[in-house]
């Protein structure tokens, strides 16, 4: 995709702290022909003086199929810091993510060499018991189509074929059905992303609308998906925005840069049409003048906490990267690697140390261990024996064509990084059990 530039040089362009998937539509070259990564759509910047709640939305979306009475069957909460099944067992999400639908492929990535089946199953058999799904508004534009998939020979891994046979002729949100439906069937979770609201312009979105997307159109889409997979127990939570930052504030700057209300706002929306569902809110980039990594600040949820209508259905969020994406200050502090602690117990540890609530790390991942004289190993081990086992957590990515990180696998689409595997596996939870 489009963006050949690392991330971090962008984030030095700009002066200021990003995230790994700034570059998570960097292709490899291993896109066939016919499938060339293509262009970022940029988005028009600002907004109205507004959230946008009064703006007219776009024309409404195709139909979808009707809602599930969703029951509390499968469904998931939180009890203290702890994330529990319906049976009140504690469990926890040990995922990764799988990108794609967000970008102008509108599909996973990856599926021009390899059948989503024999993907999802390569997950599941690697030992993750989640899959967090980018996506963007685009999927539910009337007549979206999906690109960079390939319908004939046999998969590399498993020796399925025709590849992706059951994808042909489907939509994005067909697609997107098929991917919750398999993954499903080998018992794993899903948790949908909204990454972005155009496709592959998450680096030009600092906050949950656009001129093009307002808030109105941004929370119905929610409903649209929260509606469409209610009752359906693979599916358990939904990422409510991708790292708001920049002029993004937490329970202040009034409506149109104020992201805690926006999440509570459609947080609501979502439980009354799907009230089994987690509600997932990340932080911000800046609180109280201190930055961290986009979404990854929950600092101003001490004082000003998500409030929802069923308070047992938030999840916090956060995003962790090593010095690979950006050279933070604490990475050169003479105290590294034991004054991370203090950094993330400040930005979000405190909510799992106080029992404010249960944390899912949406995305942290590392490419190189020797990266920066080391550290960048030493950061991942570090926050692994920090969080690894107590957190909810999805790795960032499966894909391997993320610039910063690159992914699980390697760049045949095909063989798994081992030493990534090896890491996460003593951190990794065991599947939920099905209701």
């Amino acid at each position: 995709m489009p963006n050949t530039q690392s991330r971090t040089l962008l984030v030095l362009l700009a002066l200021c702290a990003l995230s790994c998937d700034g570059v998570l539509v960097a292709e490899v070259p291993a896109t066939p022909a016919g499938a060339p990564p293509p262009a970022a759509t940029p988005v028009p910047p600002g907004g109205p003086p507004d959230s946008g709640l009064a703006w007219e939305a776009r024309p409404s979306r195709p139909p979808t199929p009707p809602a599930t009475a969703a029951g509390q069957a499968g469904c998931l909460h939180v009890e203290g810091n702890q994330l529990k099944d319906d049976k009140g067992r504690a469990v926890r999400l040990t995922g990764v993510n799988w990108f794609g639908l967000e970008t102008q492929n509108r599909a996973p990535h990856g599926l021009w060499s390899r059948d989503y089946r024999s993907m999802l199953a390569q997950i599941a058999k690697v030992g993750f018991n989640a899959l967090r799904l980018p996506w963007s508004n685009a999927i539910l534009e009337p007549g979206a189509q999906a690109q960079g998939i390939t319908f004939s020979g046999n998969d590399p891994v498993d020796g399925r074929g025709p590849m992706n046979a059951p994808l042909q002729g489907k939509g994005p949100l067909e697609i997107l059905d098929a991917v919750i439906a398999e993954a499903g069937k080998l018992g794993l979770r899903v948790i949908l992303d909204n990454h972005s609201r155009a496709p592959d312009a998450y680096m030009s979105e600092s906050l949950w609308y656009t001129q093009s997307c307002p808030e109105a159109q941004w929370i119905q889409d929610w409903v649209t998906l929260a509606k469409r997979y209610a009752g359906d127990p693979t599916v358990v939570g939904f990422d409510l925005d991708n790292e708001p930052h920049g002029e993004a504030r937490w329970g202040e700057g009034g409506a149109p840069v104020d992201w805690k209300a926006a999440a509570e706002r459609c947080g609501d929306a979502i439980l009354k049409v799907n009230p089994g569902a987690l509600i997932i809110v990340e932080g911000v980039e800046q609180v109280a003048g201190k930055s961290t990594w986009w979404g990854g600040n929950l600092a101003g949820a001490r004082d000003r906490p998500v409030v929802l209508s069923d308070p047992t259905r938030l999840v916090y969020s956060t995003h962790e990267y090593g010095p690979e994406v950006f050279g933070q200050t604490w990475f050169s502090d003479p105290g590294f690697p034991s004054n991370m602690a203090a950094v993330w117990r400040a930005s979000f540890g405190f909510i799992m140390e106080e029992k404010l609530g249960h944390v899912l790390v949406g995305e942290f991942g590392i490419k190189d261990q020797q990266a920066q004289g080391g550290k960048a190993g030493t950061w991942f081990t570090t926050f692994l024996a920090h969080a690894g086992s107590s957190y909810s957590w999805t790795f960032w990515c499966w894909n391997p064509n993320s610039g910063d990180t690159g992914g699980i696998l390697q760049d045949d689409w095909t063989t798994v990084h081992a030493w990534k595997v090896n890491l996460l596996k003593p951190h990794m939870a065991p599947k939920i059990p099905a209701p």
